[in-house]
């Protein structure tokens, strides 16, 4: 498929994954301070970022969400759904505190196009900080200590994904 879906695919997921993970909390400082807070903070280790994402369903909107499995051999898999097709591939972390998604996206209007979506993860005293790593603007994605609100609490155990949510 054309690389204007891929980019296309990739927007919508990003737009689906921010509203779910920045909904609501409060009180919200201004995109600039926490901008500032996010560059004073560290990239988070590829330990603690697979251990925030590792066998947990991202909820998204109502009818959406994506599942990030491993297995006890470390073979990475994702799958998510929304509610206009679905995607299957795999999972990756990096040592910059980065989590990737990378997918085959199948629509029901659509043959399915590849697609690489990441988030950027950084972390101080306790507090962590997400933006997508092709742009996009830092937001606390958990508080120290977590709030009802955090994104962070968006990732649950299970797979929600093949459950139906």
């Amino acid at each position: 498929m054309s690389s204007v879906h891929s980019t296309v695919v990739s927007a919508v997921l990003v737009a689906l994954m921010l509203a779910a993970g920045n909904a609501a909390a409060a009180p919200k400082p201004a995109v600039d301070d926490i901008a500032k807070l996010a560059a004073a903070a560290t990239p988070m280790k590829a330990d603690a970022v697979e251990q925030l994402y590792a066998n947990r369903t991202w909820l998204w909107e109502k009818h959406g969400a994506g599942y990030f499995s491993e297995n006890e051999h470390g073979r990475k898999r994702f799958v998510a759904r929304t509610q206009t097709g679905y995607g299957k591939g795999d999972w990756y972390v990096t040592s910059g505190g980065e989590v990737c998604m990378r997918a085959l996206w199948t629509s029901k209007n659509d043959g399915g196009s590849g697609a690489i979506t990441c988030f950027l993860h950084r972390e101080k005293d306790g507090v962590i900080y997400q933006r997508p790593s092709l742009g996009g603007h830092w937001y606390v994605f958990g508080n120290n200590p977590v709030r009802k609100n955090d994104g962070v609490r968006k990732l649950v155990k299970g797979d929600r994904v093949m459950k139906g949510l």
